[in-house]
């Protein structure tokens, strides 16, 4: 059996293999490529890329990588379906346009869309909590913005929303849907009712199924944050929560991972804080709060690196403003630490709140300090439930498992009586 992978990013042999940059995303799909090692299925990774001008095909390690010229568009993937004639295809994603083209390319019975976010939601809630300044346009910010690679809020809001029509029409087009958590089976049959929904879970970075958190070795309460570059993550929650937090633990450090703030001296501050909307406003309301010495920004981090932040931390804290199954959360549950997380999207469907880690409303002011500080104030109850959490998510992310599960899926349609024209 051949199944083609349609994917969002260049899979890391792929890129070396053009002499390209290896971009950090898709841990997920290469560690579910890895698992299915041995099995009896033959995989095609595809991605658009916009360094390549010709479609670049490469055999590495048993599997076929293939780059196809971001101006090549529909016809791209098309010439690539025909070439390669899988029996299956399954399309990482459902918000960009190639989702679209592949289901109208390929028998959709045969088909497989596999959900990770959902743009359309992250849209609508790319600003909340922040102040409605942030949602006027700002012509002269938005084009210096576009010219060095960046986006104001609004912009961002607006793609998305914008990406979720695409989403849309994909969810429409397809027969068949792979989902992780009830927050996306509810949005897929709001959308396409008549679409079968299955649901599988991911795999997670290898680093995280090895080690655990141990309470005896915190000294200084350290809140860890793994993103917060852009105001869906809600990082503007948690810093308005810090004053609260450092009343009671005067020495609390948050750690964020991801791309800090732009780096400015006095003078520049204004400028930079002005053009980087977000990061200044998260300076700013730092400086207001007089919290900003108690943040500290990682920049990016391997999953070595990852995983020491995770143990050196009291709390685990995932305050976004929707997610569908965040890996990060994923990830410290494996680690069995005590998670804190907003009640939204299909965070509920990972995480029992009581049991597992505490939930909370990220619209209510006050519960996301009330929460990290039940968690600080009893270690105890935080290592029982991190240790729970550490059950769930072995038993939610077992590779094996994943991996059988997904053959079973694969042997389904395939063998399912329709044929592709």
């Amino acid at each position: 059996m051949t199944v083609f992978w349609l994917l969002n990013f260049l899979p890391p042999p792929m890129a070396r293999a053009l002499d390209l940059p290896v971009q950090a995303s898709g841990s997920w799909v290469m560690a579910l490529q890895q698992a299915l090692e041995g099995q009896p299925v033959r995989l095609i990774l595809c991605a658009y890329s916009p360094a390549v001008s010709e479609t670049q095909r490469r055999e590495i390690g048993g599997a076929v990588y293939l780059a196809l010229p971001a101006a090549g568009g529909k016809d791209a993937l098309q010439a690539a379906l025909v070439a390669e004639q899988p029996d299956l295809v399954q399309i990482f994603g459902t918000e960009n346009d190639h989702a679209v083209w592949a289901l109208e390319s390929f028998a959709p019975q045969k088909t497989l869309l596999y959900i990770q976010g959902l743009a359309g939601p992250c849209g609508e809630h790319m600003a909340d909590g922040l102040p409605p300044r942030f949602l006027r346009r700002q012509r002269l910010k938005e084009r210096l913005a576009a010219k060095t690679g960046g986006a104001t809020v609004r912009q961002l809001r607006e793609g998305l929303l914008e990406k979720g029509e695409a989403e849309k029409k994909a969810f429409l087009l397809a027969q068949n849907l792979l989902g992780r958590t009830e927050w996306d089976k509810a949005f897929a049959a709001s959308v396409n009712p008549s679409a079968r929904y299955y649901r599988l879970n991911e795999i997670l970075r290898p680093a995280f199924y090895q080690g655990g958190w141990q309470r005896d070795v915190l000294r200084r309460p350290r809140i860890f944050v793994s993103q917060g570059n852009i105001p869906l993550k809600g990082l503007h929650r948690v810093i308005e929560a810090l004053p609260a937090i450092a009343a009671r633990y005067p020495d609390v450090q948050v750690d964020v991972a991801g791309w800090p703030p732009p780096q400015k001296g006095a003078l520049l501050r204004p400028v930079m804080n002005w053009l980087a909307e977000y990061s200044g406003y998260l300076d700013s309301l730092a400086r207001r709060l007089g919290v900003a010495d108690r943040i500290r920004y990682t920049g990016v981090l391997s999953a070595d690196a990852m995983k020491t932040c995770f143990l050196q931390s009291s709390v685990f804290l995932m305050p976004s403003s929707v997610e569908n199954s965040p890996n990060s959360l994923g990830e410290a549950m494996l680690l069995g630490m005590p998670c804190a997380a907003a009640n939204v999207g299909g965070i509920p469907s990972m995480l029992e709140s009581g049991k597992e880690g505490l939930l909370f409303d990220p619209a209510q002011p006050g519960q996301l300090a009330e929460t990290v500080l039940a968690l600080l104030d009893d270690p105890i109850a935080a290592e029982t439930m991190g240790k729970a959490a550490r059950a769930r998510a072995l038993a939610d992310h077992d590779p094996k498992a994943i991996a059988a599960a997904q053959m079973a899926l694969y042997n389904q349609l395939f063998e399912a009586k329709e044929v592709r024209p």
